[in-house]
Order: structure tokens, then sequence, then C-alpha cells
């Protein structure tokens, strides 16, 4: 009979061998990994290019751990130079090894951002990869990029037809997207609110909405189709490379809301709960709390209105407190739902004041689930247990 020593040590030699085993490397946009894990996988990924320098699969698992430790290593204080050149030497060796591949081309991509210099190689990797998940994403961007809709829902489609979704995401930007008004314009600032409101408007929901990131808003050529569009005032922008660079984009984001807001049609503009304060800042006292987005108005509004009817008519709410299903996204997800703490304050303060218990204590039990296990509980405990 084996002894607790002898099962002890099995587990523990398990878990080491699991540790050391090479896994693919995802979107750290979707997963929460810490940055030892990434420099764990980069030089086990790259044991396995040395091993076979043609596996083209492991060559972009190794550039794609070292680019999500670049992003997470907050001990890493060499100089962004050094970092890009770190993996473009990754992406240089790739064309060497792999040239024709779907992994190679992507990389390239990747790489290089938004740069439409390398657009070939994403059209290339899009030609390669039949069957293939990871360039999804970037190609949906593109269409977005190129205001083609028909491209950008082709491409939500097919990731959403793959599974890799995370279902707590989409709830999340449904109750974004369906709180606001007809035709409204939406400014998003990073993927986990942007991404999922598209995949939600492939199928065929708030497809009047105008969801905007914020950055790619930087892209000169993108801007300009928008505010056509739109019927939005041309506002001058000099590129980031010029010499006045940081001005201009100062300016930029401190008139980017009150520009969307002169658009021809009076449609409705927006901002995301997760906003950059640099946008919202310089408009606070014209923003106006209606869910999990700010509406931009210069005349006073009556938000509490909103903010009750779209928590009691609108928002779906039970997946709060309801998982009836696995998360790929879990620990995003977690994070991402704090941004329901604003609002659902100022919405208990209200059942408390005008007396309504029941609501109050509804939305208690969302806010105790929604903190549970973050750095923001004990706060919020004793915010709601005074």
């Amino acid at each position: 009979m084996k002894t607790i020593a002898t099962f002890l040590f099995l587990i523990f030699f398990q878990s080491i061998t699991k540790a050391q085993k090479p896994e693919p490397i995802l979107s750290f946009a979707a997963y929460v990994k810490e940055s030892a894990y990434y420099k764990e996988q980069a030089g086990l990924w790259q044991k396995e290019t040395q091993k076979d320098p043609q596996n083209a699969y492991a060559w972009f698992n190794y550039y794609r751990a070292t680019r999500n430790l670049v992003r997470t290593d907050t001990s890493d204080h060499r100089k962004s130079e050094e970092k890009y050149q770190q993996q473009a030497e990754i992406v240089d060796a790739m064309e060497k090894a792999v040239p024709n591949s779907y992994e190679f081309h992507l990389a390239k991509w990747m790489h290089h951002g938004q740069n439409f210099a390398y657009l070939k190689h994403l059209k290339k990797a899009d030609e390669l990869g039949f069957g293939r998940t990871e360039h999804l994403s970037d190609m949906a961007g593109w269409g977005e990029i190129e205001r083609d809709r028909a491209k950008r829902d082709k491409y939500c489609k097919l990731w959403l037809e793959n599974g890799h979704v995370s279902p707590g995401l989409m709830y999340y930007n449904y109750n974004t997207l369906i709180g606001l008004k007809p035709n409204a314009i939406l400014l998003t600032f990073g993927d986990n609110d942007t991404y999922p409101a598209w995949l939600l408007q492939a199928k065929g929901i708030r497809t009047d909405v105008t969801v905007i990131n914020a950055y790619l808003f930087l892209i000169d050529e993108y801007r300009n189709k928008v505010f056509k569009e739109l019927g939005v005032r041309h506002t001058p922008f000099v590129a980031l490379d010029t010499v006045d660079a940081e001005k201009d984009y100062y300016w930029f984001r401190k008139e980017l809301i009150k520009t969307l807001a002169t658009n021809s049609k009076n449609n409705p503009v927006y901002l995301v709960v997760s906003c950059d304060t640099e946008y919202s800042k310089p408009i606070e006292s014209e923003l106006y709390l209606i869910g999990l987005a700010y509406e931009y108005n210069t005349k006073p509004i009556d938000n509490m209105a909103l903010l009750k009817k779209n928590f009691e008519q609108n928002f779906a709410l039970d997946y709060l407190d309801k998982h009836f299903y696995t998360d790929i996204s879990k620990d995003i997800v977690a994070r991402t739902n704090l941004n329901y703490i604003i609002p659902m304050i100022k919405l208990y303060d209200h059942y408390k004041l005008a007396g309504e218990q029941e609501k109050a204590n509804s939305i208690k039990e969302k806010l105790l689930q929604i903190g549970a296990g973050q750095a923001e509980e004990k706060d919020l405990k004793n915010y709601l247990n005074q």
C-alpha cells in the first residue's frame, strides 16, 4: 500500500510535469495568466523550435508567449525598443524557418499592429488558415477598419462558431448595448468592450448602434470614413509622428466626444463606463450614467429613470449569480463585472431612500456576488452594511 508521503510525491510530480508541458498561448485579453507562466511557456516553446525548426506552430506559440510576457511582466524595465526588438528577432527567425506558413504571416501582421503596409500578411494568413481561429479577431477588425460590415460579420460568425467566446463578456456587452437609445454611437476602449459587441451585432442584436473603438480612430482613413458616414464635421488631427503629436493627441482625446456629438443625424453619443479618464474627465459634467455606459448630453437628463429602466426592464442579470456555463474568461469576467458596482450602488441608495427594501436587497445580493473574492470586497461589504 502506498504511503501518504508517496501519494503526495506523486501529486507533486504530476503538477510539475503538467507545468512543464508547452501549452497553446492565447490572447491575454481572454485569459488571466501570470508573467511567470508566459516566461516558462516561452522557454518551453523555444525548445520545441530548436528540436524542429520547421514546426511553425511551435514558433507561433513561442512568439505569442514572448509577446504576452512583455505585456504582463512589470519587473521588466527594458526600453520598449529592446522589447520590440526581441519579438522582431523571433518573427525574423520564423521568416527564415517557416516562411510559407500560416503562423509566420499572422505573427508578421500581429507584430506590426494595424500597419496597413503589412496587411498582405494578414490576408495570406486568412488564405492559409482554413479551420484556424487565431486570425479571426484580426480579420473582423480589418473588416471594421474598412467599414465593411459584411466582412466584419463574416469573421465574427466564424469566431462564434468555433466556441472560443466568453459567455460572461457576451452578457456584459449585451447589457451595455441594450441600454442605449436607438441609433446610438458607442465609444469603446479595449478588446473586451469591443469584440463582444461586434459578435452580438453579427447575431443581429442592436445593429443600429455604431460601435467605435477609440484607438482605431487614430487611423486617419478609418476616422474619416466614420465621420463621413455619421455626418460629423471634419476635425483636423495631426499624425502622431509629428513634432506636435502629444499636444494634438491630448486635444483629440479632449474633443472627440464633443465632435461625435455634432453628427448631422443627431444620434446620441455614449462612452462605456470603463472608458479612459483622459476622454471622460474633460466632459464629466456632461456625462450621465445610464447603466454600463455614460450618455453625453449638454442638457440635464433624468439618468436615474434611465438607470432604473435598464436594470429593471432591459438588462440580463441572472448570469451574475447563476453560472450555468463554463466561461473561458472567468477571471476577466469577474473583473469586468466590477463595472456594475457604481451604477448598482446608486440604485441601491435610491431604493433605500424610496423605501423599496425588496429591490434594495435584490441589488445588494448581486453586489455581494460581484465583489466576492475581489480586492473591493471588504470596502463593498462595509458600505452595504452601514
